[in-house]
Order: structure tokens, then sequence, then C-alpha cells
């Protein structure tokens, strides 16, 4: 049984029942640099030692000057390790902890209300396209808007080339290879223009009928160097990312796709505090237009 706050940290990292082996690539990483916190901030802590008092104090000491969301994520994933050292590993002194927490309550962020407007969408698909000669931004805008995606399900994600999700598109870094995964594929789109997309880990299938999303289909005809009266399936590749880099052709990094985006929405007039996670939100999305259906 762990005797530290860092013994249950790699024990919640490694055993097989752990709810971290069954994240995505990017969750876990994001999680790992939570974790890493932790450990060096408070590893060596007993955990028979540990008390509500000191929980608190943790908080406030991640809190800083109004740091919320960042105080907020490390005292969640505070919460998962311990509900992992007292329900799979049964410690006592897990079960403890988990009950305070359970009692403890602490600052939470407040939601992001801010979206995209229809207008300011338009003048970043704009600018992506003549300005910066970036249609790969533009396409992806629309996608993100029109059907309400994230970031990650339109342009997907890197991965280490040893996860178990598979793929097709692969590239060399200069210190592993990696693959790419989760993002739209032409094959996922058929001939009546319906999207079938399998969005995450859990398989959720999510169908677009995409002769509904006006913005996609404009920028498809562009695309195709066509009209959206002529725009046929037949104009569109038939496999690979849909989203790519206009200079590699290969899928986007995320940090690639965010310097670029915020760039161009610069360039756009778009508020610093306006950003691409808030495409996904437009007020006017009408629902009826789309189905989600579980895969």
């Amino acid at each position: 049984m762990p005797n530290t706050v860092s013994q249950l940290i790699e024990m919640y990292r490694n055993d097989p029942q752990s709810s971290f082996r069954k994240l995505s690539h990017g969750v876990r990483v994001k999680h790992e640099r939570l974790l890493t916190r932790i450990m060096r901030e408070h590893g060596e802590r007993s955990l028979k030692g540990i008390r509500a008092r000191d929980l608190f104090a943790w908080h406030d000491g991640w809190l800083g000057k109004g740091k919320i969301a960042a105080a907020h994520s490390l005292i969640s994933r505070l919460r998962v390790v311990i509900r992992f050292g007292a329900t799979v590993l049964e410690d006592k002194e897990c079960r403890r902890l988990a009950e305070r927490l359970g009692e403890m309550r602490f600052e939470r962020p407040v939601p992001r209300r801010r979206t995209l407007s229809s207008e300011q969408v338009r003048l970043i698909r704009v600018k992506a396209r003549e300005w910066f000669g970036w249609p790969s931004i533009a396409l992806a805008q629309a996608f993100q808007f029109d059907l309400r995606l994230n970031q990650k399900a339109v342009i997907g994600e890197w991965v280490p080339a040893d996860e178990a999700e598979p793929s097709d598109v692969t590239r060399k870094t200069d210190d592993r290879e990696e693959k790419w995964v989760r993002g739209l594929r032409w094959s996922d789109l058929d001939e009546a223009f319906v999207l079938r997309h399998i969005s995450g880990k859990r398989g959720l299938e999510l169908q677009f009928d995409l002769k509904n999303a006006a913005m996609v289909m404009e920028e498809l005809a562009i695309y195709a160097q066509t009209s959206i009266e002529e725009l046929t399936r037949a104009h569109l590749p038939s496999k690979g990312p849909i989203i790519t880099n206009d200079i590699t052709a290969l899928p986007f990094s995320t940090a690639e796709f965010r310097r670029k985006w915020r760039k161009v929405a610069n360039q756009a007039g778009i508020p610093a505090q306006v950003m691409n996670m808030d495409s996904g939100k437009p007020s006017q999305f009408d629902p009826r237009q789309f189905r989600r259906v579980s895969a």
C-alpha cells in the first residue's frame, strides 16, 4: 500500500485498473503535467499525516492570485488519485481522505459564455483564405461553427505510434514516430454529403447532413473550385484527412493550428478574449438539422 502522495500517484499511473490508462493521449499528457506538479510540491507527504486543513492550504497555494481554473484542475486530479486509492487499492488512508474531500468545497471557474458570431466566423474564413492563403483554417472554422464540433474532432491529433488506435497517417519527428487519429477524413463523407464521424474513445457516431451546413458547403465549393450548385462528391478527395496544413499537406499539430488561428483572428479583429474553443457554440445552431447517433 502507498505511504506517500508520490507512491500513490505512481500506482495510479501504472495500475492496470486505473482510469489513467484509459485516457486518450492528449488528455493523459495534460493530466500528467498536473500530477507531476502535485508530486513536486507535496509528493513526500505521508498520506496518514494529511488533514483537511492541509488540503485547503494546498488549494490556496495553487489558487495564488486568482488562478481559479488551475487550482480547480489540480484539486480535481488529487480527488481522482485519492478515489483510486480508496476504491481500487482499498487503502484506509485514501478512504479517509476521499471522505474529507467529498465534504470540502472549492472555488470553481466560471464557465465560458463567449461565442463567435456568424459575422466573426465569416471574417475569419475570408482572412484565412485571402490574407494568409490558408484555406485549411477557413474550412476547419466552418466545420467547427456549423457542426458545433470542437477543435480535436475537426483537426484530430498526433499521438505516439505505439498508441492503440489505428491510423494510416504517420510522420517522424526528431525524437519519435507519430500517427494521426480522430480528425475528420474524406472517407467519412458519402455521395449525399452526409458526414459520419466516430468521435472520441467511446465511439459515439456523429452524423451530419452537410447540405444544411451553409458555411461548410461554401468552403467545400471553394476547395473544389466550383459553385455550390455544381458541387458533387466527385469534386473532392476520396480519402485522407480533410484538414491539413497548407504548407506541409500533413494534419496540423494542435499548437500550430491554434497559433495560426489566432493570427487570422487577430487580423479579422476578433477580441483576444474570444478563442477557437468558442467556435463550437453558435447561438443560432438548430439541432433539427443534424443527427447524433450512438454507434
